[in-house]
């Protein structure tokens, strides 16, 4: 679901930036453009930059825009990261829309980040507003011009029964005039409203799953921008597989040499975990444990 999200926001990014703009609270502009992002470091791209023009100014403004699926500790962290690259770059300080999806728990994203040096003699800092999509009202948005915000409505705050809600913007969505542009519109939105309602599935309202796939597949091949930021998500998740490989194999081989032939069933439950950090407790933990079933246990039991 993570990358779902991931790819939905970029298409919208790409496709309907200016909803995205008004959604932050940036109105009053006359034209804009996704621009790609490349110049953030390789390893931490933002989720989008575009290139907005105002009614007077002389010079464009960039907006940098961050969605966080759910409220992380190190968002305003990586956001004040990504405006400090930015305005080295770009000599310009952008304006940055900062979208969190879902609540958790208790954390937060505050929308202010500070660095201090080390003797504590310097500070760098940066705030900024954060838009909690289940703060929003769906009405307001469903009642919106802007077709480009329907995507949105599942996450925000709403007294309709969820399939009510669906109904509305499938309603909406079916009066695009544009046949491509309302087949990625319905794609995202139904991939959003997945997150939203955990579990639930809504395919029968936009047509079943394997049109969502099809209409999905066919809104990326039209976006430049975004064949771009699809080739940089694999590149991504080529080097996490591998790394995850290494893992596992280092893994196996520390049990093997601790404890002679390890059992086929135990390499066969290893290949299914992929999160890094889980691998690494494991790999820590064959290095400690009194015997192949204790790493069992440990492997067997959840976090």
């Amino acid at each position: 679901m993570r990358q779902d999200k991931d790819r939905s926001g970029k298409w919208l990014l790409a496709h309907h930036g200016d909803s995205v703009l008004r959604l932050g609270g940036i109105t009053g502009f006359t034209a804009w453009k996704a621009l790609q992002a490349e110049t953030v470091a390789p390893r931490r791209l933002p989720d989008g930059l575009i290139e907005v023009r105002f009614p007077g100014e002389p010079e464009p403004t960039l907006v940098l825009v961050e969605i966080e699926t759910y409220p992380d500790s190190d968002a305003d962290r990586q956001v004040l990261d990504d405006l400090m690259l930015i305005a080295v770059d770009r000599k310009s300080v952008p304006e940055v829309v900062s979208l969190v999806l879902k609540p958790k728990g208790n954390l937060t994203v505050t929308g202010a980040s500070e660095r201090v040096s080390p003797r504590g003699r310097t500070k760098i800092g940066g705030t900024w507003p954060v838009v909690r999509l289940w703060e929003l009202d769906a009405e307001a948005l469903l009642a919106s011009p802007d077709v480009g915000l329907i995507p949105w409505v599942p996450l925000t705050r709403t007294t309709l029964a969820p399939e009510e809600l669906m109904t509305k913007c499938r309603d909406r969505l079916f009066q695009v005039p544009d046949p491509n542009d309302r087949a990625g519109l319905i794609a995202v939105t139904g991939i959003l409203a997945g997150l939203a309602f955990s579990g639930r599935s809504f395919d029968n309202l936009f047509g079943g799953k394997t049109m969502l796939d099809k209409v999905f597949v066919t809104a990326i091949l039209e976006s430049p921008v975004l064949q771009e930021q699809m080739k940089e998500w694999y590149r991504a998740t080529r080097a996490t597989e591998e790394a995850a490989r290494l893992l596992r194999e280092t893994l196996v081989a520390n049990l093997e040499a601790r404890f002679g032939a390890v059992p086929h069933d135990l390499v066969v439950s290893l290949s299914a975990v992929e999160d890094e950090a889980r691998l690494k407790t494991l790999l820590r933990f064959s290095a400690t444990c009194p015997d192949v079933p204790a790493f069992v246990v440990k492997l067997t039991t959840p976090n």
